[in-house]
């Protein structure tokens, strides 16, 4: 797996959490056990732009970066992926949400994959 997949992979995987913000938050809401309201539904559908931007970026990025696609995916891919992890353990510490492996383990593991092909040598 070269760094552009995992571009295209992390992208996918945003565009999925976008997607189902909007067409199916009970889905969204069920990982973390979350309360499906009028307004959380509204919210999601507001986070899923962002969402849908991160993966228009992480699939374009090959492209646009050309070079720097090493210094792209460390921030992209591992410290944005570490961001995640940390708001999630810190939901779950505060019990103000469940552990979701839906949304952790994918993220632990994209974050690994995009250090270590980070920094693999040349």
């Amino acid at each position: 797996m070269t760094l552009t997949h995992l571009f295209k992979a992390q992208a996918i995987f945003a565009w999925l959490w976008a997607v189902m913000f909007w067409l199916a938050p009970e889905m969204a809401a069920s990982g973390p056990g979350w309360e499906v309201t009028p307004n959380a539904i509204s919210f999601g559908q507001v986070i899923s732009v962002p969402m849908f931007a991160l993966g228009y970026i992480a699939w374009n990025a090959p492209a646009w970066v050309g070079d720097n696609l090493k210094k792209v995916g460390m921030f992209m891919g591992v410290y944005v992926n570490i961001l995640f992890i940390v708001v999630q353990l810190f939901h779950v510490s505060t019990e103000a949400s469940k552990f979701d492996p839906l949304g952790m383990i994918p993220t632990i593991i994209f974050a690994a994959l995009f250090f270590w092909k980070c920094r693999a040598s040349d």
